[in-house]
């Protein structure tokens, strides 16, 4: 299994020794590892310094460095081996005004309902069975809404924004009721919201980093990252990855992410009431060992990081008219 290179604290010197990365720290310490054996480097902008022979290593072997600045993404350095297949774009701005747009709206929204349905059977089968009623109630909300969504005629989009938001109003009520209360989790919040419980804050950061494995793949396809089919265009938004995001925010971070807050006793805020340092080392082992779990789809068994990179590649063939459909990953295990 290739590894993934986290640098999480700061101070970092990267460099090069014939086909080996030397990750050196201002201690003096250094670690040397095969280019081979590297997927990703994944490191703090502070302290940082990179020679030009390892960065050219990395490129020339596929290896993208992630940057962060606070433990938050910020910039993304990979090969020049992106592609811009113009009949693609053509075709991805026209489906926005014809039925194809419509149809991948409806199927992500649809998807991201069955999902939570998914979800929510699992994690009722868990030591807190005392909630089973309310979880099943709000499951049983949430497949009435699916299938309003499913058998209506309506083809507005903010129709179905709005079906999906109460969808996950139903789903995260859910969730609060699933939750230790000493977590402190009473609904979901987003960054901007200013949480200060643990579980809505590990939401947003494994978010963000769901949002990154996503944008790149769609980088890959081809697919232009900025026209959308659910969510609103906008220059300071990627509208398509959010919109493939959905598919895989349940697969790849609600779920996992609740079963470790359940079954866990969790450490996770300074006295600032921000994500301790070694928590993150947490979020990060688990994001990442959940990327690499293997999982069968749409005839395929391959690690959901795969899938992730595949799926920008079906819908893309579904907007050029290869396919008659695009089926969104709904793998929840």
């Amino acid at each position: 299994m290739a590894l993934k290179i986290i640098l999480s604290g700061h101070g970092y010197h990267i460099s090069k020794k014939d086909g080996l990365l030397v990750i050196g720290r201002a201690d003096g310490s250094k670690k040397e590892v095969s280019i081979g054996n590297i997927s990703m480097v994944l490191a703090n902008v502070k302290g940082l310094s990179i020679s030009g022979d390892a960065l050219k290593l990395m490129l020339t072997h596929g290896v993208p460095l992630i940057l962060l600045s606070r433990d938050k993404p910020v910039g993304r350095i990979q090969p020049m081996m992106l592609k811009t297949h113009v009949k693609l774009r053509k075709e991805q701005i026209y489906a926005q005004k014809d039925l194809r747009g419509i149809k991948i709206a409806q199927t992500i929204v649809l998807n991201k309902m069955f999902n939570q349905i998914r979800v929510l059977k699992r994690l009722s089968k868990t030591k807190h069975a005392e909630k089973q009623d309310i979880i099943d109630e709000k499951a049983h909300e949430i497949y009435f809404i699916y299938r309003s969504v499913q058998e209506s005629g309506i083809d507005v989009r903010s129709w179905l924004v709005s079906k999906e938001a109460e969808a996950s109003r139903h789903y995260w009520e859910a969730i609060a009721n699933l939750i230790p209360a000493e977590i402190g989790f009473t609904g979901r919040k987003k960054k901007y919201e200013e949480p200060e419980d643990p579980l809505n804050l590990s939401l947003n950061y494994l978010y963000t980093l769901l949002m990154y494995q996503v944008w790149y793949a769609v980088e890959l396809s081809g697919l232009d990252p900025f026209i959308g089919y659910l969510h609103e265009d906008s220059n300071r938004r990627p509208s398509l990855v959010m919109d493939l995001m959905e598919e895989f925010r349940q697969p790849v971070v609600d779920y996992p992410l609740m079963k470790y807050f359940l079954k866990k006793k969790i450490d996770a805020l300074d006295e600032d009431k921000k994500l301790k340092a070694s928590f993150k080392k947490e979020l990060l082992q688990l994001f990442f060992d959940t990327l690499e779990k293997n999982v069968s789809f749409m005839n395929r068994t391959t690690s959901i990081k795969a899938h992730i990179r595949l799926q920008p590649i079906r819908l893309a063939k579904y907007i050029l008219g290869y396919t008659d459909k695009y089926v969104c990953f709904d793998v929840v295990s």
